[in-house]
């Protein structure tokens, strides 16, 4: 594809973003320190202060838990559900409140403030989260931040931070082996030279799949650098490449009877279930600019472009070496952007006193689809992918392929005003989004609709207002009603479908007014129109959506934390902290009302107790529980025969972790981590067939730190 036009379009928009703060940084000359505002980031520092429910999962508890993936360490993030379609998590299934899990499509993941949804304009599934083992933390809006942040804003945003330079030099190496021939390894340096701060990351992992044919492995490079230009200016660059490669994976789960008979032996039912795969290339781009104008003026900028290629290939029935064809989805994404805020603060007006934010953003998006064919006894691989013309197999079928092209022009823009007086704060604010779909049916075989490019524009307001008040001893209580939305998928055969629009409000709690104790509790209520949902699968497993009816979500989160060394001392604290989410998620208008809404669980949540000691060792264990879930629109209780639709049912599971630091001069660490523990066998998810969750898991391993 060709970018050149839309990158002459966002150079032109990234002058034009930096020029209020280059004109008011030419009205004075005060050396002042860095910005507060920063484009890669949600959260300042913590949530104290936040003006709506957030939560951070933070460095220190990623190397306490060791979590085997990251969906495993959103089990300790209130109101955050995931659901595995892959034992590595690659498959990314993150929802948040009452966002349906799957392929994370409503929610809009971040990473350092640069969007990963596959593309969020025209196909918002994501098959790119980065590994725990770079990761600074994970900042979570849940029914907040819709003014600055978008699309894809009814329920939640998550922003992974990438590790940040250290003024003293740190190296760090971890290696770990275990059960499902486990081997991961990860590599860091980071330190700052002058006025130049780096890190350099190396991320390995294999494993075997939750099935018999399946092999997971992926390798991750990272490296960012920071430039203090000098008091007022920083620069900053990051460059992200994951290559995943995993072979006997595919979409066409079990039926009813092939789950009850051997759950995890999928080559007994399909002969060339081996040479399935799939491949991810994901790279990604940062440039970010930061600049102090005066104390109480900022400005942050930031030019982005992510390139994700993602290609699938599977057999239908007989093994390529037995003369079968072999078909794929072979998707490429690539992403530009470039976005600028300015913040300007300390403004005493009408006896209150403002901090006014406004920000600006452009976004182009294309998106090829396209559906390879292989010839009779030709294995497709990320290196052999096929062609668009019909072949026929030993199997009987005749396969078509086809090319589909997509999209996408957005631009958005925002303006807020938090407003204070006292021990209350109020800030009202409104984004604007705009943006183009197009669809290119470039070759498609007996389609009447090949040679034709379609257009869907679409142009939203979403005002929204939240409340602070700070009042209380060592406690805030936070209000707030947005409004939010998420584009439509392009990839649909009823393109264009509508964009789905929300009302979401919520009041909280969080306090640490009694001693030793944290909590941070939320109700809330999302009113959704035009719910965008999956409602089957065509023939080859690709998920189709439509705009099913109205919904309502309605639920509360709570999380909270007790240490006993707030109470006395002691060598040793002993401690206890709950995740917990409770939604109801249901369809409003229509022949669906009163349904459920698919992939929400009404219960979900995890409890954690534990243990950690001054000579160097912690001990801690887990009860995770999801509850249970409808696949489909109708509500279909039982699990049919084909394993294409049905309740799926709720699922307890355990898991523990342990480590010890060596009482040596040398910064090295001891661990090991177990997930379902007690090896139970459960269903993750119902799609194209039954799909059973990942087996019992135990990894050791070791840190070094110097």
């Amino acid at each position: 594809m060709i970018l050149m036009k839309p990158i002459t379009r966002a150079v032109r928009l990234s002058l034009l973003a930096a020029l209020p703060g280059t004109v008011i940084a030419q009205q004075t000359d005060d050396m002042v320190y860095l910005p507060a505002l920063d484009v890669r980031s949600l959260v300042p520092t913590s949530v104290e202060g936040m003006p709506g429910a957030a939560s951070l999962l933070t460095r220190e508890q990623i190397d306490i838990y060791k979590p085997y993936t990251l969906h495993d360490a959103l089990d300790f993030v209130p109101g955050v559900k995931t659901i595995d379609d892959d034992a590595l998590g690659r498959r990314s299934g993150i929802g948040v409140r009452g966002a349906p899990s799957r392929r994370s499509r409503k929610v809009l993941l971040l990473e350092d403030g640069t969007p990963i949804n596959n593309s969020a304009y025209l196909d918002s599934g994501a098959h790119y989260t980065p590994p725990l083992e770079r990761i600074e933390r994970a900042e979570v809006y849940k029914g907040a931040g819709q003014i600055v942040h978008g699309p894809l804003n009814n329920h939640g945003i998550i922003n992974f931070q990438n590790l940040q330079p250290t003024l003293v030099p740190e190296t760090v190496i971890e290696v770990g082996a275990g059960s499902q021939d486990t081997i991961q390894q990860h590599i860091h340096h980071r330190r700052t030279e002058g006025d130049v701060g780096m890190v350099f990351s190396y991320t390995g992992k294999q494993a075997d799949g939750t099935f018999d044919v399946e092999e997971h492995q992926y390798d991750d490079f990272y490296t960012g650098l920071e430039w203090q230009v000098n008091e007022r200016n920083q620069l900053a660059a990051s460059v992200t490449y994951l290559r995943e490669r995993s072979d006997g994976y595919d979409e066409n789960n079990l039926s009813l009877q092939e789950y009850r008979e051997a759950p995890r032996n999928k080559s007994r039912f399909n002969e060339g279930r081996e040479d399935n795969n799939i491949s991810v290339n994901y790279l990604k781009y940062d440039l970010t600019h930061n600049l102090q104008v005066t104390d109480d003026v900022s400005v942050s900028s930031k030019v982005f472009f992510t390139d994700l290629d993602r290609p699938r290939f599977q057999t239908r029935g007989t093994a390529p070496a037995d003369g079968g064809v072999m078909e794929g989805r072979d998707r490429r994404y690539e992403n530009l952007g470039v976005e600028s805020r300015l913040e300007w603060a300390n403004i005493e007006a009408l006896g209150l006193d403002h901090r006014i934010q406004t920000g600006v953003r452009y976004e182009n998006h294309n998106f090829e689809d396209r559906r390879p064919v292989g010839l009779p006894g030709e294995k497709l691989d990320e290196g052999s992918r096929g062609r668009l013309f019909a072949v026929s197999g030993e199997d009987g079928y005749t396969r078509d392929g086809r090319l589909i092209e997509y999209d996408a022009e957005a631009i958005s823009g925002y303006v807020q005003n938090s407003m204070s007086w006292g021990d209350w704060t109020v800030t009202p604010g409104l984004r604007y989004e705009n943006f183009n779909q197009y669809k290119d049916t470039v070759f498609r075989p007996g389609s009447s609709d090949e040679g034709v490019r379609e257009k869907d524009s679409n142009s939203l307001f979403l005002p929204g207002v939240s409340l602070l008040y700070s009042g209380l001893a060592n406690s805030e209580v936070y209000a707030g009603i947005h409004r939010g939305y998420a584009p439509a998928s392009a990839r649909s055969d009823d393109f264009p479908l509508t964009p789905e629009t929300g009302v979401n409000s919520q009041l909280g709690l969080r306090t640490t007014a009694i001693k030793g104790v944290s909590l941070d509790a939320a109700v809330f209520h999302n009113r959704i129109k035009d719910t965008l949902i999956r409602d089957d699968v065509d023939a080859f497993g690709d998920a189709l959506f439509v705009n099913s009816a109205d919904s309502e979500v309605t639920g509360v989160d709570v999380g909270a934390r007790i240490d006993s060394s707030a109470f006395y001392v002691a060598d040793y604290n002993l401690f206890a902290e709950a995740a917990l989410n409770y939604t109801d998620s249901r369809f409003t208008t229509g022949p669906l009302d009163g349904n459920r809404v698919p992939e929400v669980p009404t219960r979900a949540g995890s409890f954690t107790i534990g243990a950690d000691h001054l000579s160097g060792w912690h001990l801690s264990a887990t009860v995770s529980h999801f509850g249970s879930f409808y696949s489909d629109i109708e509500n279909t209780r039982e699990l049919t025969a084909d394993g294409e639709a049905g309740k799926v049912p709720s699922r307890t599971l355990f898991s523990a972790r342990g480590s010890y630091k060596l009482p040596i001069n040398t910064d090295a660490t001891l661990w090991v981590q177990g997930r379902n523990l007690s090896d139970k066998l459960y269903i993750s998810d119902v799609q194209d067939g039954i799909r059973p969750g990942a087996e019992r898991t135990v990894v050791a391993g070791a840190t070094v730190k110097f």
